[in-house]
Formats: structure tokens, C-alpha cells, sequence
């Protein structure tokens, strides 16, 4: 097995080594869309085993949105969390474009020689969409620091803006650069992320906006969400990283201090329809905004410097997927994956879901917490685990959970209909004839009325079928009857037509009794 593995290792490093020499370059310099296209396709020919290249969509002007995935992880391997990073969502913030091109090249040209670059893409999945507005961005001006063209996309509309809000109805018309975003993140589970925008020097959190008829008097109030420790956390990390930017200096005069270069996103400037608190509210995925420079759209010898102030912040950032817990939520009893079972750390309103393969994670800082676990027809667990502070070789341990979800146990009652006898029958009476039906009553389980198997079927006195069936902790007892459905062939059955019969027989010869003492009184 070892010279197995060694012999592996020796192949891989031989495909690595000739992709290194292979490498597309890149220079320091604006890419338009046709030659960021096709750096972004040599690099995903010239690393197959690292790369892969795919687009989300396309936009009004027929441009892809291209993703590039890097990883070395076997797709096999449970509990590998993804991370996306998102650039140039305003055309004309144009700096984070540049900088995740060269992430992409920094992390496939040091694979070899980075221990750090080969222990993330080992054990992460990172997909980078280097332009979310390609359309804004061929139409903006370098050298253009304030509002310029290129903002909004093709329709002159803001992506910031478009996207769906919790708090407020938001009326702008979906966007397809919009609807790429939303289709990625529910075919996706994306554990962190972050979006690269320009004019500012901060790193901002969510929430971006309030509940409507929030007092909306200056200076506004932060916009508090569940993981506000989490969120702090991140955007310090990244902020303490980067050179300047944990400073907290203004751009220019307009602008206010950012303490330790963090802020919330409300607290800064309340908008409706952002990226950011989508991530977060809709689909679980942790995201903050990533102001990285005082320009909007810098001159293109002004690169290189920004590359070297975000580098690291960026490679600590991508660290940070690794810190809390993780784990597969599984019947217990057939061991399958559960899918989308409902996820949530006690005291925290934020909910998450398992992916089809049954994963989950969240990013915790280090201490005490009880993860909840509903799925549909089963007991719900809750399970206390810790997030140690502790690492291992230099890199976050993080805490690894299986929970195994026993089905719920559905009781059943089978019993006969009540017969009453008359016991002062009239003369001349008529024989009573009764037939008995049993009935069942089954679950939908939410999808079909169907009859269910019964678990531990007793038969008592009467002819129905009582279905105990806890589908969550809100329906334990609630009792769901479906229509009745006739059987001639079950035990229960048979039984109670045995006792049915009996009953019968035993009003047939009580009445023949009478009738035979009235006649001899008669004769007598």
C-alpha cells in the first residue's frame, strides 16, 4: 500500500512539474473578456488534475460567467468544504478582477512548493469567478476612482441590488447574471465566500439592511445577524492580514474610519437586494464584502502592489472554511445518507442543510455548541460537541460529527366494530345481519396518500387502525387520517369476522331460545 501510494505521489509530482513549465503566464495587466477567457481555458488544459473550468450562465451580451474549481481532493471524499470567491460584480471595480486571476496562478504554479497552497487544495474545493459583470466591464475607463460607466451590467441595473431580500420586497427585475448566482448556490453548497469590490478600504459583514420601518436616522445602527462572532471574526482576519487596511484610514475626506477596518453593513450604508445577505439568508453560505481598494478601476501598474497587499489575507481567508465543525448526517439503521435534513446550532436563528451525499458544515469559533438535527421521518437528534482552539501540524482541526437519525417508530391499534345485542328483542324480530370491514390509515409523508407497514400491530375492540406517526417534533401528536381502504385477507381481519360470527350465532340461538319458550308457554 505504501509503494502503491509513493508511486502515485511520484506521478502526480511529475504531472505538476510539467504543468509548472507549461504554465500560461500571467501579466500584470487588465484582461478583457476574450483573453480572460482563454487564460482562464489554458489553465484548466495545463492543470487537468488540479483545475476545472465551467460557466453559471451567460449574460445579455452572450458573455460567459466562468468559474474555475481547484482542488486536489478525490470527488469521493466525504466532508471536503467548498469556498467561492467573487470579483468585478461592478464592472467598473475592476482591481479584484486582476487579483483572483493571479490567485489562481499563485495556486497552481506553487502546488510543489508551497506547503501551505498544497494543505488548502488538498483539503478544499475553491471555485473562483474572477467576473460576475463582464458586460459592465467592457464598456469602464481605467484610471476612473469615482462613479463611472460599467457599474451596473448591460441593462443599467446595479447586481448589488438585484438580488432578493429578506427584510424588504425588492421590485428591480431579476437579472441573468443574478439568476446564474441563485442556480449556483442551490445546485452548490458553498460553506464561505467573498466578493471583491473597490472604492473603499474594509472589509464589511452582513447584515447589509434593516426591517422595514427601522428608524433610519444617521448614523445608522449595525444590523446584528445570528453568526455576528463568526462575521467579526472573518473580516478581522482578512483586515489584520492586509497591510493598511486594519488601520481603518478613510479613502479621502468623505469617507469615516473603520475601526480595526471592519464594519457591519448597515452600520455603513443600508441597501436592498445585496449579494452578501443572500449568500447568507438563503442558502446558509457565510459571505462578506471585500473592499480593496481606494479606486474603483486603477491604472494597470498599480496591480502588482494590490496582488501583494491581498495575498495572504486571501490564502488566510480560504483558511478560515476549516474552523468548526463538519460531519454526515446518516439513517441510522440502512446507514444511507440523509439529504437535506435541517441543521441549526442551538441559539443561533441561522438554519442549514446536508447536501445529497448527507454533509454538512459550519464555521464556529472555538467553544460549546449543540447542533439540532430534523429530517423527515425520523426522531430528531440534538448532540454537544466542541470547537477546540487546539491545531494540528499548523493547521485548524476542525470537529467531525456523525450523527446517525433513528426513524421514527410508527404504533398501530387494529381492533373490531362495537356490536350491541338487544336484550329484550321484540317478537317476530328479525335476524340481524352485520359485516365487518377493517380500515387502515396510513401517512403522506408530505407527498401521496399511501398505507403505511405497521410496527408493533395490537388488536383491541374496535375495527380501526390508529397511525401514531412523528414526522418532527411539532407533529408528535398529531393524528392524520387518510381514506379508509377495505382488506379481506390481514390477521386482523379474520379475527374480528371470527368474533363477528360468534356475536351472530350467539344472538341467533338467544332469539330461537325465546321463540321456543313462547310457544311452550303458549301450549301450556
Amino acid at each position: 500500500m505504501l509503494v502503491h501510494s509513493k508511486r502515485l505521489w511520484l506521478l502526480a509530482s511529475i504531472f505538476l512539474f510539467v504543468g509548472v513549465f507549461s504554465s500560461p503566464t500571467l501579466n500584470f495587466q487588465y484582461h478583457r473578456y476574450d483573453d480572460l477567457s482563454q487564460y482562464l481555458h489554458d489553465v484548466a488544459a495545463a492543470y487537468p488534475n488540479m483545475t476545472s473550468l465551467y460557466s453559471i450562465g451567460e449574460t445579455l451580451r452572450r458573455h460567459k460567467l466562468w468559474v474555475l474549481e481547484m482542488s486536489t481532493a478525490p470527488d469521493s471524499t466525504l466532508g471536503i468544504p467548498s469556498v467561492k470567491l467573487i470579483a468585478n460584480i461592478h464592472g467598473n471595480e475592476a482591481a479584484g478582477r486582476e487579483v483572483l486571476l493571479h490567485l489562481i496562478q499563485f495556486f497552481v504554479t506553487n502546488y510543489s512548493c508551497s506547503e501551505t497552497v498544497r494543505w488548502l487544495l488538498d483539503n478544499t474545493r475553491i471555485h473562483i469567478l474572477p467576473s460576475l459583470n463582464p458586460d459592465g466591464f467592457e464598456v469602464s475607463v481605467e484610471g476612473k476612482c469615482e462613479v463611472g460607466p460599467g457599474r451596473e451590467n448591460a441593462r443599467l441595473v446595479d447586481l448589488n441590488r438585484s438580488f432578493p431580500d429578506y427584510f424588504q420586497n425588492n421590485t428591480k427585475p431579476r437579472q441573468y447574471e443574478t439568476q446564474a448566482i441563485q442556480d449556483w448556490l442551490t445546485n452548490n453548497t458553498f460553506v464561505l465566500s467573498a466578493s471583491l469590490h473597490g472604492g473603499a478600504l474594509v472589509a464589511n459583514y452582513p447584515y447589509e439592511n434593516f426591517m422595514e420601518n427601522t428608524d433610519m436616522t444617521q448614523p445608522y445602527p449595525p444590523s446584528v445577524s445570528p453568526d455576528d462572532d463568526v462575521f467579526r471574526h472573518l473580516a478581522t482576519v482578512y483586515a489584520s492580514t492586509h497591510p493598511t487596511m486594519h488601520l481603518g484610514y478613510p479613502c479621502n475626506n468623505m469617507d469615516r474610519e473603520f475601526q480595526g477596518g471592519i464594519i457591519n453593513g448597515a452600520a455603513w450604508y443600508p441597501l436592498i437586494g445585496g449579494m452578501q445577505d443572500y449568500n447568507y439568508i438563503f442558502h446558509g453560505c457565510v459571505e462578506i464584502t471585500l473592499e480593496i481598494s481606494c479606486c474603483k478601476y486603477p491604472l494597470a501598474r498599480e496591480l502588482p502592489a494590490l496582488w501583494d497587499e491581498n495575498r495572504e489575507a486571501l490564502l488566510k481567508y480560504i483558511y478560515q472554511v476549516h474552523q468548526g465543525v463538519r460531519g454526515v448526517v446518516r439513517d441510522n439503521t440502512t446507514h444511507q445518507p440523509i439529504r437535506t435534513a435541517g441543521l441549526k446550532i442551538e441559539g443561533r436563528d441561522s438554519y442549514f442543510r446536508t447536501t445529497s451525499r448527507g454533509e454538512f458544515w459550519r464555521i464556529l469559533l472555538p467553544g460549546t455548541y449543540h447542533l439540532q438535527v430534523h429530517a423527515a421521518g425520523y426522531e430528531p437528534q440534538t448532540i454537544k460537541f466542541i470547537v477546540s482552539p487546539k491545531k494540528q501540524k499548523e493547521h485548524i482541526t476542525t470537529t467531525w460529527l456523525d450523527v446517525n437519525m433513528p426513524p421514527v417508530v410508527r404504533q398501530a391499534t387494529v381492533v373490531s366494530d362495537q356490536v350491541l345485542l338487544l336484550t329484550n328483542l321484540p317478537e317476530e324480530a328479525p335476524m340481524q345481519h352485520s359485516t365487518t370491514t377493517q380500515k387502515m390509515v396510513g401517512v403522506t409523508n408530505g407527498q401521496k396518500l399511501s398505507p403505511t407497514p405497521f410496527i408493533n400491530v395490537t388488536a383491541t375492540s374496535m375495527d380501526l387502525v390508529k397511525l401514531s406517526n412523528t414526522l418532527d417534533a411539532e407533529s408528535h401528536d398529531r393524528r392524520e387520517q387518510l381514506p379508509f381502504m377495505e382488506t379481506a385477507e390481514s390477521g386482523g381481519t379474520i379475527q374480528t369476522n371470527m368474533k363477528h360470527m360468534f356475536v351472530v350465532l350467539s344472538v341467533n340461538f338467544v332469539s330461537v331460545l325465546c321463540m321456543y319458550l313462547h310457544e311452550c308457554t303458549k301450549m301450556c
